[in-house]
């Protein structure tokens, strides 16, 4: 047996991959000068060069479609060639050949390609277009995809659902703060960080690589998920699909059991009942159908030089929401129309064998009638709006080969999207609203239009000098957004009454007499913002083969957000991957990295928009100033400047730094925490260490531990609050007029109530262990990952959880489980393929229960907010300090394969979600009450499209591809 020389894998450019080939004899002696060739027949990609005094040769930026031969040639030795070599994106992939002399055979090892162990310090799983078709996916939508690992957990519960998108985080991360790559250049939108900027159809992705943790210097701006997305380009053969999806409403289930109305650690919850019976729990959106077509083309304009690749969804769904209020009769609903169209090309163009083009366009366009179920239960259709996105994105990457030791990429992209969030009242009217005995809620003219564009430059040169592999790079981007609203909506310009709860009488009854309260917006100056900013960043790789079995890699990375006051923003990476005593199948990986957190562009609109110069909203009761005259008879129009000394005072949102402005409103110098206020990017520290090993062929078996401490967190903070209200038993209140004394700045007509600044005060910690187990053979696929781990904070990235029950408190007093946490997550995938083209499997997840957080449901400390948690056995209630049910979910598929001719075929398939028809709750009723034993109602599950998943749902598809 020929020993064979290790070289492990290390990172590379995230569209790209490269290749490391080393040349030995059969003495262990490096071979210099030999002849290494590459060809990938499918794109006609070719690259050359010969092995260095190291015996060593690396060739970059590698397209990933397609496989690779690869041959070895040197006088004297037996040719080698290498077959069907397919690479990883973000990876570089190893040979070793050792040769022997003519008429011998030489002798090959292999790492780091898609059918070895990862050897690099990233944490993550590639998923190529094979298996995202063999995947259930609810909607086709790429964005469930990284559920498919355990150390990714759903964040659904966050808000903001009308993006229809599945929101995912991992470790400590928010929503929020994932990093996307599609083509090597950026997909983040920086206005809201929510989704990807313009998001692509599933028949355009190559492969999607998510990684829980990357460590490469080339990724900024992240403090959970890197997602990294190659789109398919065209080959030499044309080829392509057509497809239909079909999810008909009338198979999904339209209840559930009553067993999860209530978690079994909350022995105080009573199940809602009705004549002794118990009530079952009701799915959201009956029926949900949707109905999909989708196409994808590519091929070869000019053979070996000239490549496209075009894919296109459209998607259209109805969502049956219920209107339960009293007002309206038995049976009412509401259909939200969701209309979505995506489409991206692809061309790549070989300019001549040193420099290559890739252009890519996107487009990516939908709207909703009922944006997240808003019209439901007491809510009437009158009340409804609609929101709308239109975005797309063009990228040109050019590639050019200087030498054989250097490769410049370069990467030019314009994103734009206008809007970007856009609501518009369907009937805009004044609204009217009430509780109590015949609750209901008609008429909306809250509205908003948001727009956010980012131009981006970058650009990274790869060098290779003996050991090192180095890449130096950067980019700089302009980004400009703004509009007339926050990401809801703006205010009621039309106004707002609010009832009385007693009244009884239907809407064409109401006079002014029922009515409690009005209120209406109206500006101080600034009604619409725009923010311009520059983001830019550089940044060094070094990955250094410090002997045959190890390798470091060192980088070094400076990111810059102007609309940050940061400017220290120095994030060092250092990893390794290690083959113990030279063994292919084993590797150690490990790594520690600092990243900086995008501040989120839209914060900009509560700078401005509730400012002191902003909209601000009054109210008045009967007989004050701005009372209308009647129910008609609005908006009211007043002189807001002469009655602005006899309106009540109000909140606003202010930005760290300026005093000097803001001193012309108020007397900064009575606000003692605003002085060391911060406008910084939170700064996330990640470590971790793994091993992967190949116990058997095509086994795989991965335990990495992951520890992250994220500080500097953005977080609402009243700087104007009122003192500290301790209390020790239930039932304590102080009212809202003693705790207005105690503020620094009292509270007056015309003058200010709670002064919020947005600053650096939050600290997430994640503790987690991530397992992976895979195999795979002809006609098996197995994937079994497991996370057991520990996410905290003192307060939810993004502001999406409960808030603090007293602003003096924020520290650890507010250290609890983060509103995403769960303990233990597991998902398991499994592919089988029967005789006849028959293919069957399922994709189960199994996950702890998510905490969620007690109220006492009244404002005991007076500071306006209802935040105040329970006293029990003498303290105070921790934050999210009880936990709901367990979340299980189990898919099946089955799919039939009928070979028509020569490369044609159909594939019928049905999938079906949730089979067993559980009830995952998402939230719970977390009022405690303000007495010594909890309501009957606290912990009851929640209803609605954001508090609870989807039913039994059934998808069947018709694909033909050639």
């Amino acid at each position: 047996m020929v020993p064979s020389f290790v070289v492990p894998a290390f990172a590379q450019s995230p569209n790209t991959a490269a290749l490391v080939v080393t040349v030995a004899d059969q003495t262990g002696a490096m071979v210099s000068g030999a002849q290494v060739s590459i060809v990938n027949a499918s794109t006609g990609t070719t690259r050359e060069g010969l092995s260095g005094a190291d015996g060593s040769l690396t060739l970059p930026a590698l397209p990933v479609g397609g496989a690779y031969t690869i041959t070895v040639v040197k006088p004297g030795f037996t040719p080698t060639v290498m077959t069907d070599i397919a690479l990883r994106a973000g990876e570089t992939a190893s040979l070793h050949v050792t040769l022997v002399a003519s008429g011998g055979i030489s002798e090959v090892t292999v790492y780091g390609t898609t059918e070895g162990v990862r050897t690099d310090p990233e944490l993550g799983t590639r998923i190529d277009a094979e298996r995202i078709d063999e995947t259930p996916l609810l909607g086709r939508k790429i964005s469930s995809v990284p559920l498919l690992n355990a150390a990714f957990r759903n964040a659904k519960g966050t808000g903001d659902i009308f993006m229809n998108s599945v929101y995912v985080v991992t470790g400590a991360g928010g929503r929020r703060e994932a990093d996307f790559i599609v083509d090597g250049a950026s997909g983040d939108e920086p206005w809201g960080r929510q989704t990807m900027f313009s998001t692509i159809p599933v028949g355009a992705v190559q492969e999607m690589n998510i990684m829980s943790r990357a460590f490469s210097a080339e990724f900024g701006w992240t403090a959970s998920a890197g997602i990294n997305i190659v789109t398919k380009s065209g080959s030499n053969d044309t080829h392509g699909e057509a497809l239909f999806l079909g999810r008909p409403g009338g198979l999904q289930s339209t209840t559930f059991s009553a067993d999860q109305q209530c978690p079994g650690s909350i022995s105080t919850c009573v199940v809602p009942a009705v004549s002794g019976n118990a009530v079952v729990l009701v799915p959201p959106d009956i029926p949900d159908s949707l109905a999909q077509g989708s196409f994808a083309l590519g091929g070869a304009l000019v053979k070996d030089q000239t490549h496209y690749f075009v894919a296109a969804d459209y998607t259209h769904q109805d969502r049956t929401a219920a209107v339960t209020s009293p007002l309206v009769a038995a049976g009412t609903t509401a259909v939200g129309n969701y209309r979505q169209a995506l489409v991206n090309g692809r061309l790549d163009h070989k300019v001549d064998p040193a420099n290559s083009l890739l252009l890519r366009f996107n487009l990516d366009r939908f709207y909703d009638t009922n944006p997240q179920d808003a019209v439901s239960g007491n809510v009437l259709p009158s009340a409804g709006r609609q929101f709308t996105r239109h975005a797309w994105t063009a990228q040109m990457n050019h590639t050019a080969v200087i030498s054989s030791n250097m490769l410049n990429e370069a990467r030019f992209e314009f994103q734009n999207a206008d809007p970007v969030t856009a609501f518009d009242p369907l009937t805009p009217s004044a609204q009217f609203t009430r509780a109590g005995s015949l609750p209901f809620t008609s008429g909306e003219s809250r509205f908003a239009h948001v727009f956010s564009r980012v131009a981006q430059f970058s650009d990274t040169l790869s060098l290779t000098k003996g050991r090192h592999y180095v890449r130096l790079g950067g980019s700089v981007a302009q980004n400009t957004s703004g509009g007339d609203g926050t990401e809801f909506g703006s205010a009621f310009v039309l106004g707002q009454y609010t009832l009385n709860a007693t009244s009884t009488r239907t809407i064409e009854q109401l006079t002014l007499a029922d009515v409690q309260r009005y209120q209406q917006s109206f500006n101080f100056g600034a009604g619409t913002y725009e923010l311009g900013q520059k983001i830019f960043n550089v940044f060094a790789q070094d990955s250094i083969r410090a002997r045959g079995d190890l390798t470091i890699d060192l980088g070094l990375r400076y990111d810059r957000q102007t609309f940050s006051d940061g400017t220290n923003n120095v994030a060092p990476r250092i990893g390794f991957g290690w083959n113990p005593a030279g063994n292919p199948k084993t590797s150690v990986r490990g790594g520690y990295g600092l990243y900086y957190t995008m501040l989120r562009a839209n914060n900009d609109a509560s700078f401005e928009l509730s400012g002191p110069q902003g909209i601000f909203t009054y109210a008045a009761t009967p007989g004050q100033t701005g009372f209308p005259s009647c129910l008609t008879c609005t908006p009211v129009t007043f002189d807001q400047n002469a009655a602005k000394s006899a309106l009540p005072a109000r909140n606003i949102t202010i930005r760290p730094g300026m005093a000097s402005f803001y001193s012309q409103f108020f007397d900064v110098s009575k606000l003692a925490g605003y002085g060391g206020a911060t406008w910084v990017n939170p700064k996330s520290q990640v470590a971790s260490i793994g091993i992967e090993r190949e116990f058997a062929p095509r086994l795989f078996v991965s335990v990495d531990y992951v520890k992250q401490h994220w500080t500097d967190l953005d977080r609402s903070v009243d700087v104007n609050a009122p003192s500290l209200f301790a209390r020790t038993a239930p039932g304590q209140v102080r009212s809202t007029i003693a705790a207005d004394a105690t503020r620094p700045i009292v509270p007056v007509n015309g003058g200010f109530r709670s002064i919020n600044v947005l600053e650096n005060l939050g600290v997430a910690d994640y503790d987690g262990l991530q397992t992976m187990v895979r195999w795979q053979n002809e006609r098996n696929v197995v994937s079994v990952s497991y996370t057991l781990s520990s996410a905290t904070n003192t307060t939810e990235p993004n502001g999406n959880g409960a808030a603090q029950q007293d602003f003096n408190q924020l520290g650890e007093e507010e250290r609890g489980p983060s509103l995403l946490d769960q303990r233990h997550r597991a998902v398991i995938f499994l592919s089988r393929r029967l005789p006849y083209d028959v293919t069957i499997g399922t994709v189960t997840s199994l996950a702890s229960a998510k905490p969620f957080n007690p109220t006492t449901g009244v404002d005991n400390n007076g500071d306006g907010n209802n935040n105040d948690r329970p006293i029990i056995n003498g303290v105070a209630a921790g934050r999210y300090s009880f936990r709901g049910t367990p979340l299980y979910d189990a898919a099946l598929f089955a799919e039939y394969k009928l070979g028509l001719t020569e490369g044609r075929a159909v594939t019928l398939r049905a999938e079906g979600f949730n089979v067993f028809n559980r009830a995952n709750i998402l939230a719970r009723n977390g009022t405690y009450g303000d007495t010594a034993t909890p309501l009957a109602t606290f912990g009851q599950a929640t209803p609605g499209l954001a508090a609870t998943d989807p039913g039994r749902m059934v998808q069947v598809q018709v694909r033909f591809a050639f």
